[in-house]
């Protein structure tokens, strides 16, 4: 058996903290896989839709995860027609145009803070935190997807 890196213990300690287990018990997220150091969670929102997000996670939680939506049962990226749509910061988020689908427009996005300097001083509550680690970047996604500015399931 292989010994863990320590970003994946880090990790694995995230995944039995209280808050993570909290967010799982209620219904807001769901752990579906590790395959370090990719993991797939699935996400609910507020008509029931469970997105999938599959977040990659090298350097964790230091480095921040990056995340693409991510179609659970054929194990593959989310087709761009089934993405979240809402009325603004939705379509902001959930942007398939943006660096091709594969990662949110998020702050807490590895891919996506890269060239946005601004974002901490502008978005000081959605940057990465590592002591957070994991269920930082699942409750923005959640509460997007709870907001009044989600329409639910494109397509």
């Amino acid at each position: 058996m292989a010994v863990a890196a320590p970003d994946e213990k880090v990790f694995r300690a995230h995944l039995a903290s209280g808050s993570f287990l909290l967010g799982a018990s209620s219904g807001r997220w769901r752990l579906v896989s590790v395959s370090w150091p990719y993991a797939v969670f699935g996400v609910r929102a507020a008509d029931g839709v469970k997105y999938g997000l599959r977040f990659e996670c090298c350097g964790y939680p230091r480095t921040p995860p990056t995340a693409r939506p991510w179609d659970i049962a054929r194990d593959a990226p989310l087709a761009n027609n089934q993405w979240p749509k809402g009325r603004s910061r939705i379509p902001l988020a959930f942007n398939p145009g943006w660096k091709n689908g594969s990662c949110l427009y998020l702050p807490c996005d590895r891919q996506s803070i890269e060239g946005h300097a601004n974002w901490y001083g502008e978005h000081p509550s959605l940057i990465w935190d590592p002591s957070v680690g994991i269920v930082h970047y699942l409750r923005i996604v959640h509460d997007l997807l709870n907001s009044g500015d989600y329409l639910g399931q494109a397509g």
